[in-house]
């Protein structure tokens, strides 16, 4: 499989390629091919990176650096730097929060809520960007995954806002696209009087829930935005998901409410950001206290783990095959149905963060399928190709000294080191205690088998008279120890019954 990863330190991006069952905390595991580029130090590092494909055909690698710098990369070695656009943001130290790619349109948006949309099927074109305010702060953006002109926004004590891009429209003659390039290019932006300026409109805003139990107003901090159901095309009925820096999952269903119909605090932690899952139903969230896991948006519960981060994660990216032949199968739990993918086709989930590790997991099973060390906190993730095949060779669990919070690999299994040493300090315990009693058990029945070898060599039953003789030799003392118990017993319940006679009859004598 291939994945692609940005190193906050070097501000460079790795190409990574390794088979299922990849360790590079174990010396014998196959080792991943890794090629660094686009090195342009830690001032100008990887903020947002997502993978684009142009109406030609080809992919190209989306980046948007620290300092307003967006730059579209090859996909394929030696990946040249294809087009770059500079001064994105203002003022240069601006965040970019957001950045999407959708129906030819690559939307990026910054902190201070500058909206810039550009159009990808006409590149050469230098002046085909258009930007709008939406004012500040935003700390989560996010473009409709169907309808380019559909936006999400929310930030620091600012509700969850949709808005309508008007500029974007749709073609009158949509029908006489024949070929997926046609139809990506459906949507244009149309230029307006006031030139490159986007024209929005609010269709919708959320509403903060009730006071807690002090009455105290819950404060407001959204850090991710995600629609689901995507396949609903109207301007009236989204429905949302979005995590927030107070550790809480919502969801929205704007044609029904402003105020969410699911808020549950998954933790205690900051929530940094959501990735979609195998179906509506559930979503994976991560934090700043290494935690990444499902939770179900029907019941509103927390599912698996994917456990082994060491630090914040601080980036997600899943990999979600074709699933035309999938067949959902349905439990009694309205909340509980599971996607099963074609053979072949496993749901992936990447995560990195500061422990500079790559983590590899099948989104389904939540087994750890592959781990790669970066050597550098990873500020975005992203992968290209999920398609790879099980090592021939079974890997090794031997430890390596390059990693102090050691893990091995068993097939395609990681377990972790703390619990083998565990497993093996308690089977050594039990061989000790056992050691003790079972040096003269054995003595004796190899005594006993001599002695009636020794007597006659062609009988059968010498192994049930050995067991017999040192059964009866152990049973023995039990038999006598138990015979003494209840002689102590007996005597206590006498000795109880005589005094209590004594305490009647004097009461009695009294009495007269």
């Amino acid at each position: 499989m291939k994945v692609l990863v940005a190193a906050e330190d070097s501000g460079s991006l790795k190409d990574i390629s390794f088979p299922f069952g990849t360790n590079t905390s174990v010396q014998q595991s196959t080792q991943p091919t890794i090629t660094t580029f686009a090195s342009a130090g830690r001032s100008s590092y990887v903020q947002r990176m997502i993978i684009a494909k142009l109406n030609t055909g080809k992919e190209y690698i989306c980046i948007a650096r620290k300092g307003g710098i967006i730059q579209l990369y090859d996909v394929n070695p030696p990946h040249a730097l294809f087009v770059e656009w500079k001064d994105m943001t203002h003022p240069p130290d601006d965040a970019f929060v957001g950045l999407e790619y959708v129906e030819g349109k690559l939307s990026s948006c910054t902190a201070t809520g500058k909206l810039i949309m550009r159009d990808l099927h006409s590149i050469s074109d230098s002046t085909n960007d258009y930007y709008t305010l939406l004012g500040e702060p935003i700390n989560a953006f996010r473009v409709h995954p169907r309808q380019p002109n559909i936006i999400a926004y929310g930030g620091k004590e600012r509700e969850l806002e949709i808005s309508v891009i008007e500029n974007v429209c749709r073609r009158e003659s949509d029908s006489t696209a024949d070929s997926e390039s046609d139809q990506s290019s459906s949507w244009y932006i149309a230029t307006i009087p006031t030139g490159r300026t986007l024209s929005r409109r609010k269709l919708w805003k959320a509403k903060n829930v009730k006071n807690d139990e002090l009455d105290l107003r819950v404060p407001v901090w959204i850090s991710d935005i995600r629609f689901l159901d995507v396949n609903r095309n109207s301007e009236t009925d989204f429905r949302l998901a979005i995590s927030t820096r107070f550790g809480h999952v919502r969801v929205y269903e704007t044609k029904y409410s402003r105020k969410p119909i699911v808020n549950v605090e998954v933790g205690d932690h900051p929530l940094i950001a959501l990735s979609p899952c195998i179906n509506d139903h559930e979503i994976i969230y991560c934090d700043t206290n290494s935690t990444t896991a499902r939770f179900n948006l029907i019941n509103g519960r927390k599912g698996g783990h994917y456990s082994g981060a060491a630090g914040s994660v601080l980036c997600l990216d899943s990999f979600l095959p074709q699933q035309e032949e999938a067949m959902i199968e349905s439990n009694e739990d309205v909340g509980s149905s599971v996607a099963r993918v074609p053979s072949g086709d496993v749901p992936l989930l990447a995560t990195g963060g500061l422990d500079r590790f790559l983590r590899v997991y099948n989104l389904q099973t939540r087994e750890l399928v592959a781990k790669v060390f970066v050597g550098a906190k990873l500020s975005a993730v992203c992968i290209v190709d999920g398609n790879s095949t099980v090592p021939s060779e079974p890997v090794s669990e031997r430890e390596s000294d390059e990693e102090d919070d050691g893990e091995a690999v068993d097939g395609d299994r990681v377990k972790t080191e703390g619990e083998r040493k565990r497993r093996k300090r308690v089977s050594t315990d039990e061989a000790l205690t056992d050691d003790v009693g079972s040096k003269d058990k054995r003595k004796k029945r190899v005594r006993l088998h001599n002695e009636l070898a020794s007597e006659d060599d062609d009988d059968d039953d010498d192994a049930d008279d050995v067991w017999n003789l040192l059964d009866a030799e152990e049973e023995e003392p039990r038999i006598k120890k138990e015979e003494d118990e209840d002689r102590v017993a007996s005597s206590s319940a006498a000795t109880q019954s005589s005094l209590r006679r004594r305490k009647h009859g004097s009461g009695a004598a009294t009495s007269r």
